[in-house]
Protein backbone atom coordinates (compact mmCIF):
# COMPACT_ATOMS: atom_id res chain seq x y z
CA UNK A 1 0.00 0.00 0.00
CA UNK A 2 1.39 3.36 -1.01
CA UNK A 3 1.16 6.31 1.36
CA UNK A 4 0.47 9.72 -0.14
CA UNK A 5 2.34 12.44 1.71
CA UNK A 6 0.09 15.26 2.96
CA UNK A 7 1.56 18.74 2.82
CA UNK A 8 0.97 21.18 5.69
CA UNK A 9 -1.44 23.10 3.42
CA UNK A 10 -3.37 19.90 2.59
CA UNK A 11 -3.52 18.98 6.26
CA UNK A 12 -4.93 22.42 7.19
CA UNK A 13 -7.41 22.26 4.32
CA UNK A 14 -8.66 18.82 5.40
CA UNK A 15 -8.90 19.94 9.04
CA UNK A 16 -10.85 23.08 8.01
CA UNK A 17 -13.32 21.03 5.97
CA UNK A 18 -13.91 18.63 8.86
CA UNK A 19 -14.44 21.56 11.27
CA UNK A 20 -16.92 23.16 8.85
CA UNK A 21 -18.89 19.93 8.52
CA UNK A 22 -18.97 19.40 12.29
CA UNK A 23 -20.20 22.92 13.05
CA UNK A 24 -22.76 23.12 10.25
CA UNK A 25 -24.85 20.30 11.73
CA UNK A 26 -25.38 21.56 15.25
CA UNK A 27 -28.32 20.49 17.38
CA UNK A 28 -29.48 24.14 17.42
CA UNK A 29 -30.62 23.77 13.80
CA UNK A 30 -33.06 20.97 14.65
CA UNK A 31 -36.41 22.27 15.90
CA UNK A 32 -37.56 20.79 19.19
CA UNK A 33 -40.78 18.80 18.85
CA UNK A 34 -42.80 18.82 22.04
CA UNK A 35 -46.21 17.79 20.74
CA UNK A 36 -47.09 14.33 19.48
CA UNK A 37 -49.75 14.24 16.78
CA UNK A 38 -51.55 10.92 16.69
CA UNK A 39 -54.77 10.74 14.71
CA UNK A 40 -56.29 7.81 12.89
CA UNK A 41 -59.13 8.62 10.51
CA UNK A 42 -62.21 6.43 10.88
CA UNK A 43 -65.27 6.90 8.71
CA UNK A 44 -68.36 6.47 10.88
CA UNK A 45 -71.59 7.01 8.96
CA UNK A 46 -73.73 6.67 12.10
CA UNK A 47 -72.25 9.49 14.19
CA UNK A 48 -73.09 12.46 11.91
CA UNK A 49 -69.74 13.99 12.86
CA UNK A 50 -70.01 16.31 9.84
CA UNK A 51 -72.49 18.51 11.72
CA UNK A 52 -70.95 21.49 13.57
CA UNK A 53 -71.60 20.88 17.27
CA UNK A 54 -72.24 23.41 20.07
CA UNK A 55 -68.61 23.38 21.26
CA UNK A 56 -67.30 24.11 17.77
CA UNK A 57 -69.89 26.91 17.34
CA UNK A 58 -68.89 28.47 20.68
CA UNK A 59 -65.17 28.41 19.81
CA UNK A 60 -65.86 29.92 16.39
CA UNK A 61 -68.05 32.69 17.84
CA UNK A 62 -65.47 33.58 20.51
CA UNK A 63 -62.67 33.54 17.94
CA UNK A 64 -64.68 35.82 15.65
CA UNK A 65 -65.16 38.29 18.53
CA UNK A 66 -61.43 38.25 19.40
CA UNK A 67 -60.00 37.88 15.89
CA UNK A 68 -56.77 39.52 14.83
CA UNK A 69 -57.30 42.66 12.78
CA UNK A 70 -53.83 43.12 11.30
CA UNK A 71 -51.88 41.07 8.80
CA UNK A 72 -48.67 41.23 10.87
CA UNK A 73 -50.44 39.94 14.01
CA UNK A 74 -51.87 37.00 12.06
CA UNK A 75 -48.54 36.17 10.42
CA UNK A 76 -46.57 36.15 13.67
CA UNK A 77 -49.23 34.09 15.48
CA UNK A 78 -49.44 31.47 12.73
CA UNK A 79 -45.89 30.26 13.35
CA UNK A 80 -46.26 26.98 15.21
CA UNK A 81 -48.23 23.75 15.12
CA UNK A 82 -51.99 23.48 14.63
CA UNK A 83 -54.28 20.47 15.05
CA UNK A 84 -57.71 20.04 13.47
CA UNK A 85 -60.21 19.92 16.34
CA UNK A 86 -63.47 20.70 14.54
CA UNK A 87 -65.09 19.95 11.22
CA UNK A 88 -68.41 20.47 9.55
CA UNK A 89 -69.82 19.49 6.19
CA UNK A 90 -72.11 21.53 3.96
CA UNK A 91 -75.77 20.82 3.46
CA UNK A 92 -75.49 17.02 3.53
CA UNK A 93 -72.89 15.94 6.13
CA UNK A 94 -71.50 12.57 5.10
CA UNK A 95 -67.78 12.56 5.99
CA UNK A 96 -66.51 12.03 9.54
CA UNK A 97 -64.03 14.47 11.04
CA UNK A 98 -60.72 14.25 9.19
CA UNK A 99 -57.27 14.14 10.73
CA UNK A 100 -55.43 17.38 10.07
CA UNK A 101 -52.19 18.89 11.29
CA UNK A 102 -50.38 22.01 10.12
CA UNK A 103 -46.83 23.06 10.97
CA UNK A 104 -46.00 26.64 9.97
CA UNK A 105 -42.58 28.29 9.87
CA UNK A 106 -41.61 31.65 8.39
CA UNK A 107 -40.82 29.94 5.08
CA UNK A 108 -43.20 27.02 4.70
CA UNK A 109 -46.38 25.29 5.72
CA UNK A 110 -46.44 21.49 6.08
CA UNK A 111 -49.93 20.04 5.92
CA UNK A 112 -50.88 16.49 6.91
CA UNK A 113 -54.49 15.60 6.11
CA UNK A 114 -56.58 12.45 5.94
CA UNK A 115 -60.29 11.97 5.32
CA UNK A 116 -62.43 9.44 3.43
CA UNK A 117 -60.95 10.55 0.10
CA UNK A 118 -57.49 12.04 0.76
CA UNK A 119 -54.42 10.93 2.71
CA UNK A 120 -51.53 13.30 2.12
CA UNK A 121 -48.69 15.33 3.58
CA UNK A 122 -47.66 18.29 1.44
CA UNK A 123 -45.43 21.34 1.78
CA UNK A 124 -46.38 24.82 0.65
CA UNK A 125 -45.15 28.37 0.80
CA UNK A 126 -47.74 30.63 2.39
CA UNK A 127 -48.84 34.20 2.91
CA UNK A 128 -51.73 36.07 4.47
CA UNK A 129 -53.78 37.98 1.94
CA UNK A 130 -55.43 41.22 3.08
CA UNK A 131 -58.78 41.67 1.30
CA UNK A 132 -59.52 44.97 3.08
CA UNK A 133 -62.11 45.83 5.72
CA UNK A 134 -60.51 43.42 8.24
CA UNK A 135 -60.90 40.37 5.99
CA UNK A 136 -57.86 38.11 5.65
CA UNK A 137 -57.20 34.67 4.22
CA UNK A 138 -54.44 32.11 4.28
CA UNK A 139 -53.02 31.55 0.79
CA UNK A 140 -50.80 28.55 0.04
CA UNK A 141 -48.68 27.86 -3.03
CA UNK A 142 -49.16 25.57 -4.82
CA UNK A 143 -52.86 26.00 -4.20
CA UNK A 144 -54.67 23.35 -2.19
CA UNK A 145 -58.15 23.78 -0.82
CA UNK A 146 -59.37 20.92 1.33
CA UNK A 147 -58.85 21.98 4.94
CA UNK A 148 -56.65 25.04 4.32
CA UNK A 149 -59.16 27.77 3.53
CA UNK A 150 -58.71 29.81 6.71
CA UNK A 151 -60.15 33.30 7.09
CA UNK A 152 -60.65 33.87 10.84
CA UNK A 153 -57.56 33.99 13.06
CA UNK A 154 -57.31 34.46 16.83
CA UNK A 155 -54.58 33.64 19.35
CA UNK A 156 -55.42 29.95 19.89
CA UNK A 157 -57.63 29.07 16.93
CA UNK A 158 -58.09 29.59 13.21
CA UNK A 159 -60.90 28.46 11.00
CA UNK A 160 -62.64 28.67 7.69
CA UNK A 161 -66.39 28.09 7.41
CA UNK A 162 -67.97 27.62 4.00
CA UNK A 163 -70.94 25.56 5.25
CA UNK A 164 -73.49 28.28 4.39
CA UNK A 165 -72.44 27.77 0.75
CA UNK A 166 -72.47 23.93 0.90
CA UNK A 167 -68.74 23.87 1.66
CA UNK A 168 -66.88 22.61 4.70
CA UNK A 169 -65.74 24.06 8.01
CA UNK A 170 -62.27 23.37 9.43
CA UNK A 171 -61.34 24.53 12.94
CA UNK A 172 -57.72 24.32 14.11
CA UNK A 173 -56.25 24.79 17.57
CA UNK A 174 -52.69 25.98 18.16
CA UNK A 175 -50.92 23.21 20.06
CA UNK A 176 -47.33 24.44 20.02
Amino acid sequence: MTKIPLSPFGFLLALSILALIATSCSDDDIPEVTYTYDCEFVQNDADMDGIIDDTEKAIMEECMEDKFTSKSDIESNLIGEWELIGHGEGWIPTVSQPCGYITITNDELVYAFENAYVDTTITHTWEIEDHGNGVFSLQVFPEYYDGLSMHVFCSDFMYGDATPFDGNMYLYKKVN
